[in-house]
Order: structure tokens, then C-alpha cells, then sequence
């Protein structure tokens, strides 16, 4: 089985489906659709971002370990999940949690074959990250302006113009991990140090909810995290990388039912 395609295939499912569920205080689902994040947005910029971690895996795979950059493949995806839409950024912290599971993903397979291993999946996710380089960080940088150039563009086409921030990481940090261990009080940033605690969470929440699917147990999972850590947006995405490992981890077993 060509890893490469089932990245490209589940990142394409997690990021498409997992807006399908009725979750509260997330406007940017079926009900109660906000100008910047309605349904069909989602599920574009899902299948348009989704083929950048098709290049990532292949670029892990073609040099044999991890490249001297792989957050290059976050902009790209952030860059691609415009096209054909309008709308605000809806799928940014996806794919900066994304980035690491499917590099440390791909580095198993290299080593051990493979791509089900979630265990490894998750152990390896940490040590992506402190393998990142100074060229990492350029594109960390680029990916998190990006971020507020298209927010900011969504909030001038409604007649509320915005002027984004311009984070500056090259002069700083010679890593993601050591970045990352300075923003600490952004969610997404504190899973992906911390080894993806929720996702793993998730991950188990979802396969022991099955019966019905895992689009239902998605959201039962969601209002349990909602309750914790109180934004909407940000379980959200982790529910995304949940859905993302039980694909992977499942590949034939019927989990939309």
C-alpha cells in the first residue's frame, strides 16, 4: 500500500468530514454558518490543502530521513486551501498539528514499514519537531503571516478592515520546538509539545464509539473537550487529527456507518 496515498486520502477525510458533525459553539458548521467559515469552506480547502502532505510524505520518503524543512509543506497547504472560495482561514491549526504526525509517520514507515502504528506515530511526533532547522522556522514564520493575511482579507471584503500582526520567529529560534515552547498558550502549539494528549484521547474516544460511526462519537468527544479547554476552534482541530489516526490505524473498517 502506497503511504502516500493514504495520507493524501485520510488528511482529505479527516479535514472534509469532521465539519459534518452538530457541534455547539462552532459557527462554522451546517447550522448557524459565519461569512468566513461556512460548510462548503471547509471541505475545499480540505481537499485543496491536503495534497501538500502528499509531497511532504513523498520528500520524506525520496531522501531517506527527515528533510532540512518540512513546515515549508504548512504554507503550502495554507496557500492552496484558498483557491476557488472565499472566506476567512478555516483549517490553519489542522494542518500545523498535521505536519508533524505525518513526518513522524512516514519516518516509521521508513524504518519499520508500515503506517498503522499509532503509538509510534505519537512518540515520534515530538522528536519532528526538535529535528526542525532555522529553515523550518523561516517557513513557521510565513505559514502564521499567511494566517492573519487571509483573516484579514475575509474581514476587509466585510467593510472591517483589519491590520494583521507580523510575528518575526528567524531571529529568535533556531527550532519549531523551541518556538513552539515560547507560545505555549496556543492550544494547538501546547498539543504538539506535549505529544498530542487530546488527539490521542480522540483517537480511543472514536474506535470505542464506533457502532454508529465515528462522525457521532466526533461529536460527543468534542462537547466533553469543549467543556475543558473552552474553544471551540481548537477541538475542533484536534478532533480532526483524532479522526485523522483512526483512519490511518483502520483502513478497511467501516467507521462511517
Amino acid at each position: 500500500m502506497d503511504i502516500r496515498r493514504e495520507i493524501l486520502r485520510n488528511v482529505i477525510l479527516c479535514q472534509s468530514l469532521e465539519p459534518l458533525g452538530t457541534k455547539p459553539g462552532v459557527t462554522s458548521r451546517i447550522a448557524d454558518a459565519s461569512p468566513g467559515t461556512k460548510l462548503e469552506y471547509f471541505v475545499i480547502s480540505g481537499v485543496n490543502s491536503s495534497w501538500s502532505f502528499y509531497d511532504l510524505a513523498d520528500r520524506v520518503l525520496r531522501e531517506g530521513r527527515q528533510p532540512d524543512c518540512v513546515f515549508d509543506a504548512a504554507y503550502q497547504a495554507q496557500g492552496e486551501s484558498v483557491r476557488n472560495r472565499l472566506g476567512s482561514k478555516v483549517n490553519y491549526g489542522q494542518i500545523l498539528l498535521l505536519v508533524p504526525l505525518i513526518v513522524g509517520q512516514t519516518l516509521n514507515h521508513l524504518e519499520a514499514g508500515g503506517f498503522d502504528d499509532v503509538e509510534a506515530i505519537l512518540g515520534r511526533s515530538t522528536q519532528v519537531l526538535k529535528d526542525t532547522t532555522e529553515k523550518d522556522v523561516e517557513f513557521l514564520e510565513k505559514f502564521v503571516r499567511l494566517g492573519y493575511e487571509l483573516s484579514a482579507r475575509h474581514h476587509e471584503r466585510l467593510g472591517r478592515p483589519t491590520t494583521p500582526p507580523k510575528p518575526a520567529f528567524r531571529k529568535k529560534y533556531k527550532t519549531v520546538w523551541e518556538a513552539a515552547h515560547a507560545h505555549l498558550h496556543i492550544h494547538a502549539v501546547r498539543e504538539m509539545t506535549e505529544g498530542y494528549p487530546h488527539t490521542e484521547r480522540v483517537y480511543r474516544f472514536l474506535l470505542h464509539n464506533v457502532d454508529e460511526g465515528i462522525l457521532q462519537a466526533s461529536d460527543l468527544i468534542y462537547r466533553l473537550l469543549l467543556a475543558e479547554i473552552g474553544r471551540p476552534d481548537a477541538v475542533a482541530d484536534i478532533v480532526v487529527c483524532g479522526m485523522y489516526l483512526a483512519l490511518t490505524a483502520h483502513p478497511e473498517t467501516v467507521l462511517f456507518a
